[in-house]
């Protein structure tokens, strides 16, 4: 945001939200938001000091709430009332002071300054560290032209920014979690030929030598001794000469049920990173679906035709929440690949499981659906019932068919005895 985006935004400010009243600020973003009352165009402004903007805010919902940081604990105890104006310090640079009728607050909008509060008189009241040390430019910026000719359009660019940016880290952390599980395959696939490596070969000398013992006397110490295998071939086998014969002979085969074990340990291991990996590229393949398949762009204050459900697993279930909705929900929502839920024979909603197209659907999200398919209907009561289920493909309607009413083809069915939902499934 250059100085001259700055004095636009400002400008704007001040024109539609002086003699606004701030009524809550917020975490959001790694920003802070300041909530307003009283202006007709805005709902709100957002600054964030790492990427040096400050920006009008109309959709609130845009910007979801975060744990506090001492900044928003600072301005919601010091910085409250109604904003009398906002003006750019272009003298200190990208330094926005903004004026209620018993304070100011300061905000510089590059790194390494403090946020500000000081009352009408220029005495400090808060600030957020303990420099601030603004100094006067030695000469001015340099002039830019706009980024935006409407100031509005920043809301939407930082929004789309950030969540790309927030996706990015995502799929970097799942990446370096997949990384590290696969490391750790291979590790312990490495450890289980280890295993049986030393389990072939410790059977081998612990048998030979028991087969040979009489041979000897048990209680000698040896290096080694040199007995035929069981194709009559000379193999020499070193031994500890600390311990007698019988001794090396007892730790052979100690070596066997420490290798035995380390095979099943090694094994069980192999399974649980198996199972993670598995998960994880369930995860992977769900965040590289486009955001239009999962989320319908919501406008404010529009009628959204059903409830949203979201797994553990990223599994995103849909519920239909009235016959109306039930149409809009199956035939304007859904894909063609996703998979369709109804309770048999009970009026209720119809309940749509997001696919990919070619993926198959694992049986434990078939009965979250199942179960979301009973609960939200007259059977919920009962908590069981029968569940048809298709591919949304095979769901048509006939022209003049009442709402919610619909056909369908290829369909199986599931008797549900409890419907309970999963703990790791989440209403949005």
């Amino acid at each position: 945001m250059y100085l001259s985006d700055t004095i636009q935004v400002v400008d704007f400010l001040n024109k539609f939200a002086s003699n606004s009243l701030v009524t809550a600020v917020s975490r959001s973003r790694c920003g802070t938001l300041v909530k307003l009352y009283g202006s007709t165009e805005i709902s709100g402004f957002f600054f964030h000091l790492k990427e040096k903007i400050i920006i009008p805010v109309k959709n609130l919902s845009a910007f979801p709430k975060e744990p506090v940081t001492r900044l928003e604990e600072g301005l919601r105890s010091n910085f409250f009332g109604k904003i009398t104006a906002f003006s750019v310090m272009k003298e200190y640079g990208k330094v926005v002071k903004i004026e209620t009728g018993n304070c100011e607050l300061i905000i510089p909008l590059f790194a390494g300054k403090s946020v500000l509060i000081q009352d009408k008189s220029g005495k400090e009241l808060w600030r957020d560290k303990k420099d601030n040390g603004l100094n006067l430019l030695e000469k001015p910026m340099k002039d830019f032209p706009l980024t935006f000719d409407d100031p509005l359009f920043w809301e939407s660019w930082f929004v789309e920014k950030s969540d790309k940016e927030r996706d990015e880290e995502k799929k970097k952390k799942i990446e370096e979690k997949r990384s590290k599980i696969v490391s750790s395959i291979n590790t312990v696939k490495e450890d289980i030929k280890k295993h049986e490596e030393n389990f072939a070969k410790f059977s081998e000398f612990a048998s030979l030598l028991k087969a040979n013992l009489w041979q000897f006397d048990s209680s000698e110490h040896k290096t080694s001794v040199i007995l035929a295998d069981y194709e009559n071939k000379e193999k020499e086998i070193k031994l500890d000469p600390a311990k007698t014969l019988l001794q090396n002979m007892e730790r052979f085969f100690a070596n066997i049920k420490k290798a035995k074990n380390g095979i099943e340990n090694s094994g069980k291991r192999l399974v649980a990173l198996s199972t993670e990996l598995e998960k994880i590229n369930e995860i992977s393949e769900l965040t590289e679906e486009p955001k239009s398949v999962f989320k319908q762009k919501k406008k404010q204050n529009e009628h959204v035709p059903y409830h949203e459900f979201h797994a553990s697993n990223g599994r995103v279930f849909l519920v239909g929440k009235e016959e109306k909705d039930n149409d809009e929900l199956t035939f304007k929502v859904a894909l063609p690949h996703d998979i369709w839920f109804h309770a048999k024979d009970y009026h209720g909603s119809h309940v749509i499981m997001r696919m990919k197209k070619g993926e198959e659907p694992k049986q434990k999200d078939i009965l979250t659906a199942c179960a979301l398919a009973i609960l939200y209907s007259k059977a919920k009561k009962g908590k069981c019932g029968e569940v048809w289920f298709t591919a949304r493909k095979n769901v048509t309607k006939r022209k003049g068919m009442a709402a919610g009413l619909v056909n369908f083809k290829n369909a199986k069915a599931i008797y549900v005895t409890d419907a309970k939902l999963p703990e790791d499934l989440v209403k949005v």
